[in-house]
Parts: C-alpha cells; sequence; structure tokens
C-alpha cells in the first residue's frame, strides 16, 4: 500500500484536531476574499478529507458542492458532518486525485492543507493538475495551497513528541537527500492497543517549479501567495498558494 492509502483513516482526525471547522471558516473567509468563487456554480473541494471545507461553503450559501477523496474513511466522516449540518445534497466521491470523473465541470476546484505531492514521481503531481484543468470549466480557478519548501527546510523539526488525551505520538520528520520532499513517521501509543505507525512522504516545489507545472498543464494567469490571505510569497512564508486560471 501506498502511505496515502493507509494514513488517512480513524487515527488520521484524532492525529490533527487542530485543523477544525473554526479553521475551515477562517480558510474559507479568506478565499472568498482572495478570488471571489461564484455561490451559484459548481465548486469541488479535490481532498475533501472529513468536509469541513465543504460545511464552512455550504454555510456561506454555495449551492453545487462536491468533495473528493480517497479515505472512505474520512468521506464517511465527511457525511456524518454534512448530515448534521443539513448539507445532503452534497456530493461526495471516493476517487483517486489523479482521476477526477468530470470534465469542464467545476468553477473553482480547491485543494487545500497539502493534499498535493504525494505521489512518487513528478510526473504523477503533473498529471493530477492536468486532471484539474479537465474538470474546470473554461476560465475557472484552480487553488492549491501547499507547503513553501524553503521555509520547510529551513524550520524542519526533526524529533518531536505530543500527548493528545490517550494518545502518545512521537514524531521523526527529515528530508529526502535531494532536499524535495520531508517524510514524517509518526508513531502512536496509546492503552490497550498496540502501536500505530503512520508514514507521509510529499514532494515540495520550488515556486518557479511549481508555476512551470501549472503552466505546463494549461493553466493561465498563475499567481503565488504566501498565504490565503494574500500575502506576498517570500523567505518568512510557510505555505505556498497557487491560483491558476483555466484558459478560455
Amino acid at each position: 500500500m501506498k502511505w496515502y492509502e493507509r494514513s488517512f483513516g480513524p487515527d488520521y482526525l484524532a492525529l490533527y484536531p487542530h485543523r477544525d471547522d473554526a479553521e475551515a471558516a477562517q480558510d474559507v473567509a479568506y478565499l472568498l476574499a482572495l478570488i471571489a468563487p461564484p455561490t451559484d456554480l459548481p465548486l469541488l473541494d479535490l481532498g475533501c478529507g472529513a468536509g469541513r471545507h465543504l460545511l464552512a461553503l455550504h454555510r456561506l450559501g454555495f449551492e453545487d458542492l462536491t468533495g473528493i477523496d480517497l479515505s472512505q474513511d474520512l468521506l464517511d466522516a465527511a457525511a456524518e458532518r454534512l448530515g448534521a449540518a443539513g448539507a445532503h445534497a452534497i456530493e461526495l466521491l471516493r476517487s483517486d486525485m489523479r482521476q477526477i470523473p468530470h470534465q469542464s465541470h467545476f468553477a473553482t476546484i480547491l485543494s487545500m492543507f497539502t493534499s498535493f505531492g504525494y505521489f512518487d514521481s513528478s510526473d504523477e503531481d503533473a498529471r493530477m493538475l492536468a486532471g484539474v484543468h479537465r474538470a474546470l470549466l473554461p476560465e475557472g480557478v484552480f487553488v492549491l495551497d501547499t507547503l513553501h519548501r524553503q521555509w520547510t527546510s529551513d524550520h524542519l523539526l526533526p524529533r518531536e513528541s505530543r500527548t493528545l488525551g490517550d494518545l502518545q505520538l512521537d514524531i521523526t520528520r527529515s528530508l529526502t537527500a535531494d532536499g524535495a520532499r520531508v517524510e514524517k513517521e509518526t508513531r502512536v501509543c496509546e492503552p490497550g492497543r498496540p502501536e500505530r505507525v503512520y508514514r507521509e512522504s510529499v514532494r515540495m516545489y520550488a515556486p518557479d517549479d511549481l508555476r512551470k507545472m501549472l503552466s505546463d498543464a494549461g493553466f493561465d494567469d498563475v499567481k503565488l501567495y504566501g498565504s490565503l490571505t494574500g500575502d506576498p510569497l517570500d523567505a518568512t512564508s510557510r505555505r505556498t498558494i497557487a491560483v491558476a486560471r483555466r484558459r478560455a
């Protein structure tokens, strides 16, 4: 199994409790100011996880929402969260992000919280971007929220221990020899249960490389920011936010 087929199971939500509805609502507020997505046209949350951004969008009146994720556990959590809010019309699909089952359909596609760079090769990442381009309407907008390679490399914390309720987490992080990927291993200890080990491996792109990949995929008007609030991308930026438009 690839790491991303195993690491987004039931433990995932417990390991990231701070990624909650309040944070998602703030993210969406920033997105509205940054790109002003139309509320009456289809919007896709690619790598939607447990649906927290979809819920925030629903609460702001977005009428045609779809979420895609590979993890059935997270999709089940999303269905529960959205159902509790009465958002029964939101479509949730289980699919690899390289295989979006739509063409020329969405006015907006979002990829939030580092759902990019998972695959073994940059060619597969490029395939994902090409699929996003195909799934957008002409002049549709794609927002990609990912790691800022230089900041992540400069501030990498090699070891960390945390306690979350009954969970004891021991986390190690490292860079590959070429500096292109950040590798993370989380050991989870819990009374009465065997130790679980989860791994993550994310390819990071320099700004110019990411811009070229988006252009090669067919996107126009590629803009890079250092945050969802539209701050300039510089050495102090923790994130890279790409906003790209499908050619008309």
